[in-house]
């Protein structure tokens, strides 16, 4: 069956959610491991302990809130947005890869099918791999 590209890559701004749509198990929880790496990584390099040497008790709580919220919303955007991406390139290169067309109305046809959706002419060589 086709995969819709654009339906991969809007699934995969959830997490691993688009690659499992594309029947891409391992590679959607290498992203989704991917992500939670990441956003590991972020929580230990910018760990709300203090701000700069400044008592936390001086700095006011929003701001603090703010940039932390920044740290940590700009590494979750690129990897999702990346995961969208490669959700996308994928439908796109199965598309591609699968589509036979008819040889009487020239239409592309499922492979997983022994007939033409559209005219209903019967392919020899699905018969023969049976």
């Amino acid at each position: 069956m086709q995969r819709r590209p654009a339906v991969a890559a809007a699934l995969a701004v959830v997490p691993a959610l688009g690659h499992a749509y594309l029947r891409r198990w391992s590679r959607g929880v290498a992203w989704l491991a991917l992500l939670a790496g990441s956003l590991l990584v972020f929580v230990g390099v910018f760990g709300v302990a203090g701000a700069g040497g400044v008592a936390l008790s001086t700095v006011r709580v929003a701001d603090v809130a703010s940039t932390t919220g920044l740290r940590f919303l700009v590494p979750l955007a690129v990897v999702l947005s990346l995961s969208a991406m490669d959700a996308y390139v994928l439908a796109r290169r199965e598309a591609r890869t699968t589509a036979i067309t008819c040889p009487r109305c020239r239409r592309e046809v499922d492979l997983s099918l022994d007939f033409c959706w559209y005219c209903s002419i019967e392919f020899d060589y699905v018969r023969q791999e049976r």
